[in-house]
């Protein structure tokens, strides 16, 4: 399978080709991360980072909206066995694994951000200023340890 680019004023639109498919990927539209604390995330990524809870089943996920995408919280115990879901397996040993995702913001709205995670005694880990100085980046950990970032946009060659 190869990548290519459709046509030069659609660079970043990628298309994948193999000897019979061509299809654009329009984006990626679910986060998972892993914890067997779901409530504490839960009540971390609501009621601390403003997510919206979409739905739950306890003791195995958390749904929760951010913007035009998903952060899905897995209960690992639960979702790595074949025959307790529908889904194939998945999951990561918790603690200590930590994953990476960003949460894109709007540059205006960079300030409000550190002070809303500074008002909830939410570590900053680290702030980087980007390319041409107006794009930014600042990381935080989760309850689970997890890397977030609020990144603002403009940053990755992505559309809305």
């Amino acid at each position: 399978m190869e990548i290519l680019f459709k046509n030069k004023t659609q660079e970043n639109n990628i298309i994948m080709k193999d000897s019979k498919t061509w299809f654009m990927f329009r984006k990626i539209v679910e986060t998972c991360i892993y914890s067997s604390e779901l409530e504490k995330l839960k009540d971390f990524y609501i009621n601390n980072i403003g997510l919206q809870f979409v739905s739950e089943e306890p003791g195995r996920h958390v749904f929760l909206k951010a913007g035009k995408s998903m952060l899905l919280i897995f209960n690992p115990d639960s979702t790595k066995n074949k025959n307790q879901s529908m889904f194939p397996p998945h999951g990561a040993s918790t603690p200590p694994a930590s994953v990476h995702f960003a949460l894109e913001i709007d540059n205006e709205d960079y300030e409000n951000a550190k002070e809303m995670l500074i008002r909830n005694e939410i570590e900053i880990e680290k702030e980087l200023t980007w390319r041409n100085e107006k794009l930014k980046s600042i990381y935080f950990r989760d309850p689970s340890r997890n890397l977030v970032e609020f990144i603002t946009k403009g940053n990755w060659p992505v559309e809305d």
